[in-house]
Protein backbone atom coordinates (compact mmCIF):
# COMPACT_ATOMS: atom_id res chain seq x y z
CA UNK A 1 0.00 0.00 0.00
CA UNK A 2 2.65 2.12 0.98
CA UNK A 3 4.25 1.83 -2.55
CA UNK A 4 1.20 2.59 -4.14
CA UNK A 5 0.77 5.69 -2.71
CA UNK A 6 4.84 6.66 -2.91
CA UNK A 7 4.05 5.88 -6.76
CA UNK A 8 1.32 7.85 -6.75
CA UNK A 9 3.17 10.84 -5.06
CA UNK A 10 5.72 10.75 -7.58
CA UNK A 11 3.61 11.01 -10.48
CA UNK A 12 1.94 13.91 -9.32
CA UNK A 13 4.88 15.65 -8.69
CA UNK A 14 6.38 14.74 -12.51
CA UNK A 15 3.24 15.62 -14.24
CA UNK A 16 3.50 19.77 -13.87
CA UNK A 17 6.96 19.27 -15.31
CA UNK A 18 5.16 17.07 -18.21
CA UNK A 19 3.12 19.70 -18.80
CA UNK A 20 5.06 22.10 -19.49
CA UNK A 21 7.85 20.49 -21.32
CA UNK A 22 4.68 19.79 -23.34
CA UNK A 23 3.19 22.69 -23.71
CA UNK A 24 6.60 24.84 -24.38
CA UNK A 25 6.76 22.03 -27.44
CA UNK A 26 3.39 22.90 -28.71
CA UNK A 27 4.44 26.74 -28.38
CA UNK A 28 7.55 25.52 -31.11
CA UNK A 29 6.01 23.26 -32.93
CA UNK A 30 4.37 23.31 -36.43
CA UNK A 31 0.51 23.94 -36.55
CA UNK A 32 -2.57 23.75 -39.37
CA UNK A 33 -3.59 27.22 -40.19
CA UNK A 34 -7.22 26.39 -42.03
CA UNK A 35 -7.51 27.73 -45.78
CA UNK A 36 -10.03 30.93 -45.36
CA UNK A 37 -10.94 29.66 -48.92
CA UNK A 38 -9.97 26.59 -51.03
CA UNK A 39 -7.83 24.07 -49.75
CA UNK A 40 -5.06 23.33 -49.00
CA UNK A 41 -4.82 24.80 -45.79
CA UNK A 42 -0.87 25.81 -44.60
CA UNK A 43 1.85 23.96 -42.02
CA UNK A 44 3.55 26.77 -40.31
CA UNK A 45 6.43 26.62 -38.09
CA UNK A 46 5.84 28.57 -34.46
CA UNK A 47 8.55 29.68 -32.37
CA UNK A 48 7.46 30.94 -28.98
CA UNK A 49 3.78 30.81 -29.79
CA UNK A 50 4.04 33.01 -33.02
CA UNK A 51 4.81 33.19 -36.42
CA UNK A 52 4.65 35.73 -39.47
CA UNK A 53 5.53 35.80 -42.96
CA UNK A 54 4.12 38.42 -45.89
CA UNK A 55 0.61 36.47 -46.59
CA UNK A 56 0.41 35.86 -42.36
CA UNK A 57 1.30 39.10 -40.51
CA UNK A 58 0.57 37.51 -37.50
CA UNK A 59 -0.35 34.49 -35.64
CA UNK A 60 -0.19 33.78 -31.85
CA UNK A 61 -0.83 30.67 -29.65
CA UNK A 62 -2.77 32.75 -26.56
CA UNK A 63 -4.92 30.47 -24.02
CA UNK A 64 -3.58 26.91 -23.88
CA UNK A 65 -4.44 23.95 -21.21
CA UNK A 66 -2.93 20.21 -21.27
CA UNK A 67 -4.86 17.41 -19.40
CA UNK A 68 -5.90 13.84 -20.97
CA UNK A 69 -8.20 13.49 -23.56
CA UNK A 70 -9.35 10.02 -24.95
CA UNK A 71 -7.18 7.92 -22.28
CA UNK A 72 -4.09 10.15 -23.63
CA UNK A 73 -1.91 13.45 -23.26
CA UNK A 74 -3.10 16.62 -25.03
CA UNK A 75 -2.08 19.95 -25.28
CA UNK A 76 -5.64 22.14 -26.90
CA UNK A 77 -4.24 26.10 -27.45
CA UNK A 78 -6.28 28.74 -29.39
CA UNK A 79 -4.23 30.44 -32.22
CA UNK A 80 -5.76 33.44 -33.65
CA UNK A 81 -4.30 34.91 -37.07
CA UNK A 82 -4.46 37.42 -39.59
CA UNK A 83 -3.99 37.90 -42.98
CA UNK A 84 -3.68 41.65 -43.59
CA UNK A 85 -7.05 42.27 -43.47
CA UNK A 86 -9.77 43.69 -40.96
CA UNK A 87 -10.37 40.56 -39.63
CA UNK A 88 -8.75 38.15 -37.43
CA UNK A 89 -9.46 34.59 -37.50
CA UNK A 90 -9.00 32.00 -34.76
CA UNK A 91 -8.83 28.24 -34.45
CA UNK A 92 -8.53 25.60 -31.42
CA UNK A 93 -5.58 23.43 -31.75
CA UNK A 94 -5.02 20.08 -30.75
CA UNK A 95 -1.52 18.18 -30.23
CA UNK A 96 -0.48 14.94 -29.38
CA UNK A 97 2.79 13.17 -28.28
CA UNK A 98 4.10 11.09 -30.79
CA UNK A 99 7.57 9.89 -30.23
CA UNK A 100 8.38 12.48 -26.94
CA UNK A 101 7.63 15.69 -30.02
CA UNK A 102 4.18 17.06 -29.54
CA UNK A 103 2.28 16.79 -33.32
CA UNK A 104 -0.72 18.96 -34.46
CA UNK A 105 -3.49 16.32 -34.91
CA UNK A 106 -7.02 18.50 -35.70
CA UNK A 107 -8.56 21.99 -35.58
CA UNK A 108 -11.40 23.31 -34.32
CA UNK A 109 -13.70 26.55 -35.34
CA UNK A 110 -15.40 27.39 -31.92
CA UNK A 111 -16.41 31.20 -32.70
CA UNK A 112 -20.26 30.31 -34.32
CA UNK A 113 -20.25 27.90 -30.93
CA UNK A 114 -19.36 30.21 -28.12
CA UNK A 115 -22.00 31.14 -25.88
CA UNK A 116 -23.86 34.37 -24.98
CA UNK A 117 -22.13 36.06 -27.96
CA UNK A 118 -18.66 34.51 -27.28
CA UNK A 119 -16.37 35.45 -30.23
CA UNK A 120 -12.77 34.49 -29.05
CA UNK A 121 -11.63 32.16 -26.83
CA UNK A 122 -10.10 33.58 -23.99
CA UNK A 123 -9.24 30.23 -21.29
CA UNK A 124 -9.32 26.96 -21.92
CA UNK A 125 -9.53 23.62 -19.54
CA UNK A 126 -9.17 19.90 -19.49
CA UNK A 127 -11.09 18.08 -17.22
CA UNK A 128 -12.63 14.55 -17.19
CA UNK A 129 -11.97 13.92 -21.23
CA UNK A 130 -13.29 17.16 -22.24
CA UNK A 131 -12.60 20.91 -23.12
CA UNK A 132 -14.26 23.84 -21.79
CA UNK A 133 -13.89 27.08 -24.17
CA UNK A 134 -14.40 30.26 -21.87
CA UNK A 135 -15.15 32.64 -24.24
CA UNK A 136 -15.44 37.02 -24.55
CA UNK A 137 -16.85 39.43 -26.34
CA UNK A 138 -13.84 42.05 -27.14
CA UNK A 139 -16.37 44.54 -28.90
CA UNK A 140 -18.05 44.81 -25.90
CA UNK A 141 -15.61 44.40 -23.18
CA UNK A 142 -17.27 41.03 -21.65
CA UNK A 143 -15.96 37.63 -20.50
CA UNK A 144 -18.53 35.37 -20.99
CA UNK A 145 -18.32 32.70 -17.65
CA UNK A 146 -20.56 29.86 -19.26
CA UNK A 147 -18.05 27.29 -21.43
CA UNK A 148 -18.20 25.54 -24.31
CA UNK A 149 -17.62 22.19 -23.62
CA UNK A 150 -16.19 19.99 -26.45
CA UNK A 151 -15.04 16.26 -26.86
CA UNK A 152 -11.84 15.64 -29.83
CA UNK A 153 -14.75 14.79 -31.76
CA UNK A 154 -15.12 18.17 -33.17
CA UNK A 155 -11.19 18.36 -34.37
CA UNK A 156 -10.39 18.05 -38.30
CA UNK A 157 -7.43 16.95 -39.55
CA UNK A 158 -5.57 19.55 -41.66
CA UNK A 159 -6.16 19.50 -45.36
CA UNK A 160 -3.12 19.18 -46.77
CA UNK A 161 -0.27 16.78 -47.49
CA UNK A 162 1.90 18.45 -45.59
CA UNK A 163 2.05 16.13 -42.31
CA UNK A 164 5.06 17.16 -40.18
Amino acid sequence: MKTLAFITLLLALAFPAQADRMTEQVRNAYSCLPSLADPPDEMVLFKDGKYNSPSIPFAEMRAMASGTLDGKMAVVTEIVWNTGGSGNWEIVALFRPIKGTMVFQGAYWPAADLPDGGTMVRRIEIKDEKISLYGEDPLHHRIISTPLVVTTSVFERCRTTDRR
